[in-house]
């Protein structure tokens, strides 16, 4: 089984892509991002989160960061959502597409699904812990801890009961979780006749970003008391913030603002190329029109941010001897030193090129100088 997930590693990396089993072998300055995890990790576990912004240009490994501290968390008994923003697909600006990523998304360190470890802990007493969150969100965990009224065949013919579908409750309420737009009407229908009290007390239609972003506050209070430690966001093309339109940017720019300065049980991780904080520093905060809330360039100027160096001679030198250790014990195969300097070779010829071009560019030459062997066997 080991073996098997060390060939899937090393695929992703032949494709590009990165692999957990690559992160965990390949990362050459772990002591660096588990010194700023620990620091993460004193303020979450007071309640009192701050965030992290990681800056580096294309292709630098922001993406093989997110994913290592994603396991450091993970490992550390914290829930982890990673998000792909994206202007197109995930803008950043509609919150509630973003909130249905981050769940469809979140892991649990004990493997469980939120539901589902939602509704073995939860008691009387452990719903006071839901009073912050959302109405709409807080009466979907209520329903979902209740149980369906009980119809005689005779009631489900009446015409005032024709609304009851027991069978598809369920499958409502975990999509409405996630943040899919399943109607009030048909929540309401839930709600009603699984006997959950106060839903006629508000609006169970969220408006605008503020909403989601309060109920991925309440979610981290809530893990917290379900007994894991808090929760850890990370944001992968964050710079695509900035690549909106105006109005789109005024929205990001106010929502990434709250994220900067709430205090609670959610660490938010945003990767950013320097392109995003030019932009922010481009903006035209004087305009008659007012447009922007507040002075960003200002405002983010104490931002915590870890910019990512391009590795020196050395790091490259232990990446390679982790590259040639990973294929080896993947394909079963003893390297030789003539090997290394081969992989040494490719990797001066693509100096200029990306990081994850260039490991792409390693395992191809590797494949090349240990064909022979396989084809021996």
């Amino acid at each position: 089984m080991e073996r098997f997930s060390l060939r899937r590693a090393v695929e992703r990396l032949r494709n590009g892509l990165f692999d957990s089993v690559a992160v965990n072998r390949l990362t050459v300055e772990s002591a660096r991002l588990e010194s700023v995890f620990s620091n993460g990790l004193k303020t979450i576990e007071k309640g009192e989160s701050e965030h992290l912004c990681i800056s580096g240009a294309y292709g630098q490994g922001k993406s093989h960061t997110l994913t290592y501290l994603n396991q450091l968390a993970l490992a550390q008994g914290f829930a982890t959502t990673l998000v792909q923003l994206d202007v197109r697909e995930v803008p950043f600006h509609q919150f509630s597409t973003v909130y249905q990523s981050m769940i469809e998304n979140l892991a649990l360190p004990d493997g469980k699904k939120l539901t589902n470890a939602w509704k073995n802990w939860a008691n009387k007493e452990s719903l006071d812990h839901l009073d912050a969150m959302p109405h709409r969100f807080r009466m979907i965990l209520l329903a979902m801890l209740a149980k369906n009224k009980q119809l005689t065949p005779k009631e489900r013919s009446l015409k005032k009961y024709q609304d009851y579908r027991p069978r598809e409750y369920g499958s409502w309420l975990e999509k409405a979780l996630k943040g899919s737009d399943i109607p009030a009407p048909r929540l309401k229908s839930v709600f009603k006749y699984r006997d959950v009290e106060g839903y006629r007390e508000q609006s169970l239609i969220c408006r605008g970003n503020d909403p989601y972003f309060h109920m991925v506050q309440s979610l981290g209070v809530l893990l917290k008391a379900m007994g894991y430690k808090g929760l850890w966001l990370f944001f992968d093309e964050a710079e695509s913030i900035a690549q909106g339109r105006l109005n789109q940017r005024v929205k990001s720019y106010h929502l990434l603002d709250q994220f900067f300065q709430a205090k609670g049980f959610v660490f938010p991780v945003f990767a950013f190329t320097d392109d995003f904080f030019d932009k922010v520093n481009q903006e035209s905060y004087d305009d008659e029109r007012e447009t922007f809330v507040k002075n960003y360039a200002k405002a983010w100027q104490d931002l915590t941010i870890l910019r990512l160096q391009n590795f020196s001679s050395c790091e490259w030198g232990l990446l390679l001897e982790n590259l040639m250790t990973l294929y080896s014990e993947a394909y079963q195969l003893n390297l030789s030193l003539h090997v290394k300097e081969s992989l040494q070779t490719v990797l001066d010829k693509l100096e200029a090129h990306e990081t994850r071009f260039k490991l792409k560019a390693l395992v191809n030459k590797l494949d090349i100088d240990t064909q022979h062997i396989l084809l021996d066997r």
